[in-house]
């Protein structure tokens, strides 16, 4: 119980921290203020994404990530289709909220 707690408060708080200050080198530019959405949005939804895929993981349910993935992926799908920088930029926060949680159940869980 200990370990799954550890590992939740990990991949909420110290992961958004590190992939926030990771992607900030990457951010693209913005047109205008319409474009961006709700703050904070972006990170309370990469929040629920790792602890759903964390979930998914204990509970062997790997076609349940991609549902998760294929969700977001929908929801930005306009954006991503006309913003290159948009693209690589939910490309690679996406790939690091993964591997932060991948990482976090080898090393706390297992």
């Amino acid at each position: 119980m200990v370990t799954w707690i550890l590992a939740i408060i990990i991949i909420i708080k110290p992961v958004s921290i590190t992939i926030k200050k990771f992607l900030s080198q990457y951010q693209p530019i913005t047109v205008s203020h319409e474009e961006k959405g709700h703050p904070g949005a972006g990170s309370l939804i990469g929040i629920l994404e790792r602890l759903i895929i964390i979930i998914m993981i204990s509970q062997n349910q790997y076609a349940a990530i991609g549902f998760v993935l294929t969700s977001k992926s929908i929801a930005r799908y306009n954006k991503i289709i006309e913003n290159p920088q948009f693209s690589e930029y939910y490309l690679l926060g996406t790939l690091l909220s993964i591997l932060s949680v991948i990482i976090t159940y080898i090393i706390i869980v297992l």
